[in-house]
């Protein structure tokens, strides 16, 4: 309890002293809760009317799927340009594909749903990269972990929160109140990011590349950074472990209909069971870290077996609440693992190639996670819900163990690998 609350202080005081983070953080958060809101409201709409318990599944990969194909040139467009004018373009566009999802549930279109999902999610490639790539320039180096690890916990709070309340709002108001939501937030987002005054990135010092180079090559000079260096090469890849994993969460829809009998409201308890891990995760794993890098890897690695372990357990929960359970140890650990990911990768990456790195971080992992959602679908229709969400947990605990050993020289060397690793700007 001490430590929850001396994280929660920690990031209060942040709030309070720093605006430019305080708007930057509010806008992650009305976007993120307006994007779970929907998500409850059309793979419920979509496993309805398709009668197909993997229908779910399918909306899952169509909301990361296009984001792995375009998050390599959005992290390219975040080096190339101004990082805060990309941001609020991409919200005020995204407002077409969420009313889009509207006119869907009105002329009963499952497919115009996924292709308005699909667009927003491309979108999104372009949106929460930048941000995190912008991150380390909106607050100051000592700050950067309370703030990586809030805004971590945001995507798991809105999910708490979003898809509880998502599922209830469905119940009351209908799912076109929870579209319409959707909508409006990306206004508000556009309007927040747009009110901060510091600067998103560093200025080119006088020897960086030229930034009219080709974009091949741009996109190549980031890979090789990543391969000649050992610890971006480890962090870049340790999301994929719980993104190959991740198409079960694609499946809970299924799993609280056919095992549990339950609709919209829970989902929204399986759902708001991963957003609470996703919440509490980021803050236990910065804490536990504090300072000492070795335990920034040993973390990642040990997030993605529980991971991996919890999910084993989940076909075989009695109750809904113990499946949720389950569902909220997983991702205690998958919430963990993505902030302090990414804060390594902020801290040992330069900023003239830190959209780009950041870029291909978020592909990789929405690749991973799209390849394993049209996996769920496919292999829960051939075998089944409980085999599906067997194999896939195997994978995620499988891969977590190689990780784990793959970079043992990481968590077993010194205390301050990634300050010392960082090459010059």
């Amino acid at each position: 309890m001490d430590s929850a609350s001396a994280s929660l202080r920690s990031v209060l005081a942040l709030l309070r002293r720093n605006a430019d983070y305080r708007r930057l953080f509010l806008a992650t958060v009305v976007s993120m809760l307006g994007d779970w809101f929907a998500f409850v409201a059309i793979s419920g709409f979509v496993t309805e009317t398709t009668g197909h318990l993997s229908a779910s599944a399918a909306v899952y990969a169509a909301s990361v799927l296009p984001a792995s194909l375009l998050s390599p040139f959005a992290g390219l467009l975040a080096d190339r340009m101004d990082r805060q004018r990309l941001m609020v373009t991409v919200d005020l566009v995204r407002v077409l594909p969420a009313l889009g999802m509207l006119a869907a549930l009105l002329w009963r279109a499952p497919l115009l749903a996924l292709v308005c999902v699909a667009l927003l999610a491309a979108l999104s490639a372009f949106f929460d990269p930048v941000a995190e790539a912008s991150v380390p320039n909106v607050v100051s180096p000592e700050e950067l972990p309370v703030a990586q690890a809030a805004l971590g916990s945001v995507w798991g709070s809105m999910l708490f929160v979003g898809a509880a309340l998502g599922g209830l709002a469905t119940l009351a108001f209908g799912r076109e109140v929870s579209i319409v939501l959707n909508a409006a937030t990306f206004l508000l987002s556009a309007w927040l990011v747009r009110g901060i005054r510091r600067s998103f990135q560093r200025p080119p010092s006088s020897d960086s590349p030229a930034a009219d180079t080709g974009t091949w090559r741009q996109l190549h000079e980031a890979w090789t950074f990543a391969r000649r260096h050992p610890i971006s090469l480890s962090l870049l890849t340790t999301k994929v472990g719980v993104g190959l994993g991740n198409g079960l969460v694609g499946l809970l829809p299924a799993f609280a209909a056919r095992n549990f009998g339950s609709g919209d409201e829970g989902v929204g308890l399986l759902l708001s069971a991963r957003g609470l891990g996703a919440l509490i995760g980021p803050f236990l794993g910065q804490r536990w870290v504090r300072g000492d890098d070795r335990r920034l890897f040993l973390a990642c690695g040990v997030s993605m077996i529980t991971y991996g372990l919890a999910y084993l357990l989940l076909p075989a929960a009695p109750s809904i609440l113990l499946a949720a359970g389950c569902v909220l140890l997983a991702h205690l650990g998958g919430g963990a693992q993505w902030t302090l990911s990414t804060y390594g990768l902020q801290v040992s990456t330069p900023d003239r190639l830190r959209g780009r790195i950041m870029g291909l971080d978020f592909g990789l992992a929405t690749l991973g996670i799209g390849v394993s959602a049209l996996t769920a679908s496919v292999a829960a229709e051939a075998v089944g819900l409980t085999r599906a969400a067997w194999g896939l947990a195997g994978v995620s605990l499988l891969y977590g163990a190689v990780w784990l050993w793959k970079t043992r020289r990481l968590w077993r060397g010194r205390p301050d690998v990634l300050a010392t690793s960082r090459p010059e700007e």
